[in-house]
C-alpha cells in the first residue's frame, strides 16, 4: 500500500512538470534513493530559480515601484510551489518523506498570498529580494521515524552509518529517555537481498544473550528495523584508547567476543563477516564495557536457501586465501576461528594490518594449513589468555 503511495505521488508530480522535467540541479539530490524523485526535485529547484530571477527584477517593492510579475512567470512559480507543497504531503511518513528549506518554506507561504494563475500578479510592497540557492538543496529528506509510545509524535533520524545494503540510523525515543538505532534496507535491493535483510533480523531475534545486540521490531512495509543502541564499534573504541588501553581491559573484551561466538557457535550458525566494525561495545557507568555482535546478514545456517551457491567472497578479516578456492559457500568453523584470531589480535595490538607480524598466537589461528590451526574456541581462549599474560610481563 505505501509502495503505490509513493509510486502514485512521484507519476503525479511527473504529469504536473509534464515535458519540462530537468537534471540541471540533480547533483544536490543526490543522496535522495530514488532517481525519479531526484529529477522531480532538481526540475523544481530549477523552476524557482528562473522565476525568483526575473522577480528579483522587481524587488525589492516600494509604493512608487512597476510590482507587475508577468503572467507566465507567475503561473510558473505557482505551480511549483503547489507541486512541492503536494508532493511533501502525499510522501509524509513514508521512506521519502522530505521537508522544504524553511527559508523557501516561508516564502513559499508569502507567494501563494499573491500569486495568481493569469494576468501576471501584484508583488506586495516590502517584499525583498530573494537569495537564490545554486548550491544548496531546497529539498532534504526528513528520515524521521514514528514513536510507537505515541503515534503523534516523531524522532529525527540521525545518519550514523551505511552498507552496500542498508543505512543506519540514531534517534532518541522521549519516553524510554534512551537513543534507539533503525537499520533500514536501501531501495535498490532485489527481493533476495530484501529476504536476507528480514532474515538478518529474524535470526538476531532468536537469540538470547548479552553479546548479541538486541532487536526489537521489523517494519514490512519500510523495510527497517529497531535495535538497541551501542556506544562504539570495537574498531572506534580500540583506535580511540589504545595508547592508554591496559592489558586487563583488553582481555575483558577478548574474553567477550569468545563467549559470545561460542554463544553462537553452539546455535549451529556461522556469522561470516566477523569484523571491527561489527562488533559493538556498551558503555555503562565507571567505564564498565559489554560486548555487542551485530550484523548477520552474511549468517550461514544449515539447509538455508538464502546461503549463496556463488564464490563471491564477503567480510573485511576473513581467510580469503583459502575461501577463494572452497568458495564463500563452503565457509566452516576454521574459517569462523581464522577471522577471530585477527580480531583478538586487533583487540591486543590495536594493528588491523598483520603481514609480516612474527606472533604465535596469530600465526597459528591464521596459518594457511587448516590442520594447524585452533580447532575449538576453547583452545582459541587459552592461547588468547597466555598471549595476553606474554604481552604484560613484557610490559
Amino acid at each position: 500500500m505505501v509502495q503505490n503511495i509513493i509510486l502514485n505521488a512521484i507519476t503525479s508530480a511527473e504529469k504536473d512538470l509534464g515535458n519540462i522535467l530537468s537534471n540541471e540541479y540533480k547533483e544536490l539530490y543526490k543522496n535522495i534513493e530514488n532517481e525519479r524523485l531526484q529529477t522531480i526535485f532538481s526540475t523544481l529547484h530549477s523552476q524557482f530559480i528562473f522565476c525568483f530571477r526575473a522577480m528579483n527584477q522587481r524587488l525589492p517593492v516600494t509604493e512608487t515601484s512597476n510590482r507587475h510579475y508577468k503572467a507566465d512567470k507567475s503561473r510558473n512559480l505557482l505551480q511549483a510551489i503547489n507541486i512541492s507543497k503536494k508532493l511533501e504531503k502525499e510522501l509524509k511518513g513514508t521512506i521519502f518523506s522530505f521537508e522544504i528549506e524553511s527559508n523557501y518554506n516561508q516564502i513559499f507561504d508569502e507567494c501563494l498570498k499573491f500569486l495568481k494563475n493569469s494576468g501576471g500578479s501584484e508583488l506586495p510592497v516590502g517584499m525583498k529580494k530573494v537569495t537564490l540557492y545554486y548550491e544548496i538543496p531546497i529539498f532534504s529528506s526528513t528520515d524521521n521515524i514514528e514513536l510507537s509510545t505515541n503515534l503523534s509524535k516523531s524522532a529525527r533520524l540521525k545518519l550514523i552509518g551505511e552498507g552496500s545494503y542498508a543505512k543506519v540510523f540514531k534517534y532518541k525515543d522521549e519516553f524510554y529517555n534512551k537513543h534507539f538505532v533503525l537499520k533500514r534496507a536501501k531501495n535498490n535491493l532485489s527481493e533476495n537481498e530484501l529476504e536476507r535483510f528480514k532474515r538478518e533480523f529474524e535470526e538476531m531475534k532468536k537469540l538470547n544473550s548479552p553479546y548479541i545486540l538486541e532487536v526489537y521490531s521489523f517494519n514490512s512495509q519500510k523495510n527497517e528495523y529497531i535495535m538497541e543502541y551501542a556506544d562504539f564499534t570495537l574498531k572506534a573504541y580500540v583506535d580511540k584508547h589504545n595508547n592508554n588501553l591496559d592489558i586487563q581491559t583488553r582481555k575483558n573484551i577478548g574474553l567477550q567476543i569468545i563467549k559470545a561466538f561460542k554463544y553462537i557457535l553452539d546455535k549451529n550458525i556461522l556469522h561470516r563477516d566477523i569484523s571491527p566494525n561489527n562488533i559493538l561495545l556498551k558503555e555503562y557507568e565507571n567505564g564498565l564495557l559489554v560486548v555487542k555482535i551485530s550484523d548477520f546478514g552474511l549468517v550461514k545456517e544449515p539447509h538455508s536457501e538464502l546461503t549463496n551457491d556463488n564464490t563471491e567472497i564477503k567480510g573485511s578479516f576473513n581467510d580469503y586465501s583459502d575461501l577463494s578456492k572452497v568458495g564463500f559457500k563452503n565457509y566452516d568453523k576454521h574459517h569462523e576461528i581464522f577471522a577471530l584470531t585477527r580480531i583478538l589480535f586487533f583487540v591486543v595490538t590495536g594493528k588491523i594490518n598483520n603481514e609480516g607480524i612474527k606472533c604465535p598466537f596469530l600465526d597459528k589461528g591464521t596459518s594457511g594449513n587448516i590442520e594447524e590451526r585452533y580447532k575449538t574456541l576453547d583452545e582459541l581462549e587459552k592461547a588468547f589468555l597466555d598471549y595476553c599474560n606474554q604481552c604484560n610481563k613484557q610490559n
